[in-house]
């Protein structure tokens, strides 16, 4: 069976497509036409159609994997009058995203109207691929089709680069919580800060902070909680590569999400698989899909949109290193059991099996 993998987004090789491609590589009788985009700029949704119609003549693909951010796609394979299955990588709904971005608000006409054609284009896919069973019930509603369309496939990480280290140094003395990412509402970074500047008398504890650029949101959010007294140390970037180094190195680790935002409660983020798979203790936030993340065993798990609370957590944590450690490995075995790369290959196995 020959499977086309359409990747068209501005990050060419984001995690989710890596995981899912993987594991189609992986699949026994499958062989998979990979089609993704060279320019991340417009010209992207000129170069993929394209490529697209080269592969449907050329290699004659059995069926086609849309992954993530695809809704284009998704469009242009309706429009080509393509018939052989297609596998949607959905994993945020459009219109969920158009409401947590503040495009679209519920009750407008506009809203009603997009999520119908939205939904329209989603009928005719075979199989809609989401990361959580609550995000793939909310999809299945706002779509309004039976939730039994929908395949809940984890996100998982690329395992070549977070891969649990033999031996691994932790920072003690400060105390040093890391954090990497934007400020997308969901992740929730305003309540880490305002935490950070509750924890500012506790001369232990201190905060390694990354995303951004050097004048942005983020770097300004930084600088005005480092005035109120924060102990942080802000880089705007660092290496992909590098990022599980930086997570060891520290006491713990900021999976999120915080943004008690709509999203927020259907997800879990891509850096909490990334610490798991580590076996980095991770601070996450309590939403509809993590009741396997047990506070105090596998992680720490605290109320969303909650600074004493982090605050706490933290204090917490800083106190019971030998605790730490048994809670980063826990979070490991948790990885490992639900979320690994054995765990998607597997299921994207069952997935062929049955097209």
């Amino acid at each position: 069976m020959k499977i086309a993998i359409i990747s068209c987004y501005s990050q060419r090789n984001y995690v989710r497509t890596r995981t899912l491609r993987t594991a189609f590589a992986a699949a026994d009788h499958v062989e998979v036409v990979n089609i993704a985009n060279k320019h991340v700029s417009f010209w992207r949704f000129i170069e993929v159609p394209l490529k697209i119609m080269r592969a449907r003549l050329r290699d004659k693909p059995d069926a086609y994997v849309i992954t993530f951010r695809g809704y284009e796609m998704l469009l242009f394979m309706r429009l080509a009058l393509i018939r052989k299955p297609i596998i949607f990588d959905e994993l945020v709904n459009f219109t969920e995203w158009m409401e947590e971005h503040g495009r679209l608000r519920p009750e407008t006409w506009r809203y009603r109207l997009f999520r119908r054609w939205y939904a329209s284009l989603t009928k005719k896919c075979r199989v809609i691929l989401a990361d959580t069973d609550a995000h793939a019930a909310y999809s299945a509603k706002l779509n309004r089709l039976d939730v039994s369309r929908y395949l809940t496939i984890p996100v998982g990480t690329d395992e070549t680069v977070f891969k649990k280290p033999e031996t691994a140094s932790r920072k003690t003395n400060p105390f040093t919580v890391f954090y990497y990412g934007h400020m997308l509402p969901l992740h929730g970074l305003p309540y880490l800060l305002e935490a950070a500047v509750l924890l500012k008398d506790n001369p232990d504890v201190n905060f390694h902070i990354v995303g951004g650029k050097k004048r942005s949101k983020t770097a300004e959010a930084c600088q005005a909680a480092i005035a109120a007294g924060a102990k942080i140390n802000y880089e705007p970037w660092i290496p992909f590569e590098e990022l599980p180094r930086a997570a060891l190195a520290a006491g713990l680790t900021v999976g999120g999400p915080f943004g008690k935002t709509l999203q927020s409660q259907f997800v879990i983020t891509g850096k909490t698989y990334q610490f798991l798979a580590i076996g980095a203790p991770a601070l996450v936030g309590r939403n509809q899909v993590n009741e396997g993340f047990q506070d105090k065993i596998n992680c720490l798990v605290v109320p969303q949109a909650d600074p004493p609370a982090l605050a706490e957590a933290i204090t917490w944590a800083q106190a019971h290193p030998q605790e730490l450690q048994q809670i980063g490995e826990a979070g490991r075995q948790l990885y490992n059991t639900h979320f690994s790369q054995a765990i998607i290959n597997k299921l994207v196995q069952d997935l062929v099996s049955n097209l």
